[in-house]
């Protein structure tokens, strides 16, 4: 299961999708849709764990490419079996995120879901018709 990380009622991953082209956001759906099927999150494609400051809140991201750009999708894991929580939409290149900030709002979103001061809620997953 997926869900979106939710602060003061607003669904910032839904922000940031909503700002994402027609490629983007189908590049993000099918990435999502095909991610839920796979037993194991260690065989996700795309996937690893990030490093340094963030190693000790577990954040993770995810890539895709759209529009000639690499997306990364960072999360954490929830309580539970297989919740995967984004909490920050982004694009990468070389050592530089954008925005510039990413990796310290991914660190302290995930430091308030852990202290329960955030909130999630589950993202609808576009399935083939």
């Amino acid at each position: 299961m997926f869900l979106d990380y939710v602060s003061d009622g607003r669904n910032v991953i839904q922000d940031w999708f909503d700002d994402l082209s027609e490629e983007a956001q189908f590049n993000f759906d099918t990435l999502l849709k095909n991610h839920r099927k796979i037993e194991s999150t260690l065989n996700w494609t795309g996937f690893k764990f990030l490093r340094g400051k963030l190693t000790e809140e577990r954040i993770w991201q995810l890539d895709f490419l759209a529009d000639k750009r690499q997306y990364r999708l960072l999360g954490v894991f929830g309580e539970g079996r297989k919740k995967a929580i984004l909490i920050l939409g982004c694009y990468h290149k070389g050592d530089n995120y954008t925005p510039q900030n990413a990796l310290d709002t991914a660190r302290r979103r995930a430091k308030t879901l852990r202290e329960g001061k955030a909130q999630t809620i589950e993202r609808a997953i576009k399935v083939d018709s």
